[in-house]
């Protein structure tokens, strides 16, 4: 898809995107991270304009939004805070899983709250020793009268101690590798469950990491979302597939935060000068600022490419990876570049620019590390 193409209708999404960013989540961005403080005031504000229920359907009150869509908002907010754009990103994935692999008890229970923003639902699915190795879950689920004790532990669970409920994957039975392998949904104040906060994170202060532990953790039968069984792998797969979307979301979110970093420099760029001439007439860094923009426009047509075959139900998990690792790496480099354009004042906290690079950093990592990815492209490669 190229972004030119876009609709009337996505073109003025985009831009009331734009102006809320700009107008409003611009000014306090700073904030969330030099506290470390969740910003509430901008997730009621996202729930009031329904960006939090985007992707539900809207035979349940949601937006029935495409991913495009979705994400050009999301692009717009990263551009000046990413705590706020992961909140947006956040909270339209685990909807997507319910309304595509959840039974429609489920989805009446769930979707409308989703829709309206009353509640909120994180993903635990890493663990201790299942990181990257994402089929190595220990946590455990095992009928009961009435629905499943969950026991295990869970890591680098995002908003885990504010969502109101967990999408949780589990082992339902003795098996290995995929296999036996499904999701349920946890109310996160359930008797059993301990929620422990990350501390020293690197960037996104505004969200934190937690550990959380299930001790007995009694799961209504009803809140089963996809029953894992010995005999395949289904349990796993279906809701994967949907998470799919979410590793292009991931270059997505770099993509905004390497915009906005070029933005910030070519604005001071026009206005400083040293030797005589203001930076955007030195030949030297204007090269540099052409590489940034190369970079920039290859993720964005990248990104939205593979975006826009999900949408058309012809999804490529090896173009989302690709998306993924182009962009998060491209903006590992494009906000490092960006802030040695204000040499030391780029350094400091008191300009947004050493927050863009901490933020992106994490991008390389979740939703499948630069590594992983490279070998998912690699088998590709080579598969007969």
């Amino acid at each position: 898809m190229h972004i030119n193409s876009l609709s009337t209708d996505q073109i003025a999404l985009q831009d009331a995107a734009r102006k809320l960013a700009q107008g409003v989540f611009k000014d306090t961005a700073a904030r969330w991270d030099a506290e470390g403080v969740y910003p509430d005031e901008n997730h009621k504000r996202l729930a009031d304009l329904g960006y939090l229920g985007m992707t539900v359907p809207e035979e349940y009150g949601g937006g029935g939004a495409s991913l495009v869509d979705v994400y050009l908002v999301i692009e717009e907010i990263a551009k000046v805070d990413f705590n706020t754009a992961l909140i947006v990103h956040d909270q339209n994935v685990s909807p997507r899983i319910i309304a595509t692999c959840g039974s429609e008890e489920l989805k009446q229970a769930f979707l409308p709250r989703f829709a309206r923003g009353e509640i909120d639902c994180s993903i635990a699915w890493t663990e201790p020793q299942a990181g990257s190795d994402a089929t190595a879950v220990t946590t455990s689920v095992r009928k009961t009268d009435g629905g499943y004790l969950l026991n295990g532990g869970k890591i680098f669970t995002t908003f885990g101690d504010r969502a109101d409920y967990l999408l949780v994957y589990a082992r339902f039975c003795e098996s290995k590798g995929a296999r036996g392998i499904g999701t349920v949904l946890v109310k996160r104040d359930s008797p059993g469950v301990t929620i422990h906060i990350l501390e020293q994170k690197m960037g996104a202060r505004g969200c934190n990491e937690c550990e959380i532990h299930f001790d007995d953790v009694f799961v209504p039968a009803d809140h089963l979302v996809t029953e894992g069984v010995a005999e395949n792998s289904s349990g796993f797969v279906k809701p994967i597939a949907v998470y799919n979307a979410t590793r292009t979301g991931m270059g997505v979110l770099a993509l905004g935060v390497a915009e906005g970093a070029f933005d910030e420099a070519r604005n001071y760029m026009k206005t400083r000068s040293q030797f005589g001439k203001t930076l955007s007439e030195m030949q030297g860094l204007q090269w540099m600022m052409s590489d940034m923009r190369v970079q920039i426009e290859a993720a964005r047509a990248l990104c939205y490419n593979a975006l826009s075959m999900i949408d058309a139900g012809k999804p490529d998990p090896i173009l989302c990876s690709i998306a993924k690792l182009q962009s998060t790496e491209m903006a590992q480099k494009v906000t490092h570049d960006a802030m040695q354009m204000f040499g030391g004042y780029g350094y400091f906290g008191s300009l947004p620019l050493e927050r863009m690079v901490r933020d992106v950093r994490m991008l390389t990592i979740t939703g499948g590390t630069t590594q992983i990815h490279q070998n998912a492209i690699a088998a590709a490669i080579f598969r007969d």
